[in-house]
C-alpha cells in the first residue's frame, strides 16, 4: 500500500509535466466504443513526449450528457487484452483550463474494462489523464480534447 501510494505522489509531480507536447506517439485508430484513443505509456516516459514508446492503446468512454466514463486498454494492434495483472482501480484526472479535478475508475466485474463517474466539466475541451499499476509498472494515459 505504502509503494502505491509513492506511486501515486510521483506520478502526481508528473502531471506538471503532462501537456508540453504530447503523451507518446499520435495515433490514428479508429476507436472500439465510440471513444476517444490514446497512446498507454510508462509513467516514468512521460517527459519524452511523443519519443515515449506505446506499451499498449487505451480508450476512454464517454457522454458529454452524463457523467459515466469507461476506460478500455488494448494491445498496440487494438485486440482486448487480459487486465488481470492490472490494478482494481485506476487513478484520473480531469483537467479543465489549468484546474485539477481528480476522480478514481473501478475496474468492471467482468474485467474487461475500468469504470466510474467523472466530474462535471464546466467548458469544453477538456482533458482526462490516467494513471494505473500493471504489478510494478506505473503507466500513464492522456486523452486530450474531449467535449
Amino acid at each position: 500500500m505504502k509503494i502505491q501510494l509513492s506511486v501515486l505522489l510521483i506520478l502526481t509531480s508528473f502531471l506538471s509535466f503532462a501537456h508540453d507536447e504530447g503523451h507518446g506517439p499520435a495515433l490514428k485508430d479508429e476507436s472500439m466504443n465510440g471513444g476517444k484513443v490514446a497512446a498507454i505509456i510508462s509513467a516514468l516516459d512521460v517527459k519524452k513526449g511523443r519519443k515515449a514508446e506505446m506499451l499498449y492503446k487505451g480508450e476512454l468512454v464517454h457522454d458529454s450528457r452524463d457523467l459515466s466514463t469507461k476506460v478500455y486498454i488494448y494491445d498496440t494492434n487494438m485486440k482486448a487484452i487480459d487486465l488481470s495483472s492490472f490494478a482494481g482501480e485506476m487513478q484520473a484526472v480531469q483537467i479543465e483550463r489549468g484546474k485539477e479535478k481528480t476522480f478514481t475508475l473501478k475496474k468492471d466485474k467482468s474485467g474487461k474494462f475500468y469504470q466510474g463517474a467523472r466530474p462535471k466539466n464546466k467548458r469544453v475541451p477538456f482533458n482526462i489523464d490516467i494513471r494505473v499499476l500493471n504489478g510494478d509498472k506505473a503507466l500513464f494515459g492522456a486523452f486530450d480534447g474531449l467535449d
